[in-house]
């Protein structure tokens, strides 16, 4: 049975908040990668890996 990623995340003791983007469908971020919303997030959720990675 493959894990899920939430679980995977658990098993090393990391954060991972869920974000919300007010007006933005489930795969905004793929279907309009340059849009300034999805560069935003891309960049938020990097931040948001390295500081769980490297606290």
């Amino acid at each position: 049975m493959r894990e899920s990623r939430r679980s995977r995340c658990a098993v090393i003791s990391a954060r991972a908040p869920a974000v919300q983007v007010p007006g933005a469908a489930h795969g905004f971020d793929l279907l309009f990668p340059q849009a300034r919303i999805s560069e935003r997030s891309l960049t938020d959720q990097v931040r948001a890996l390295r500081e769980a990675l490297h606290p």
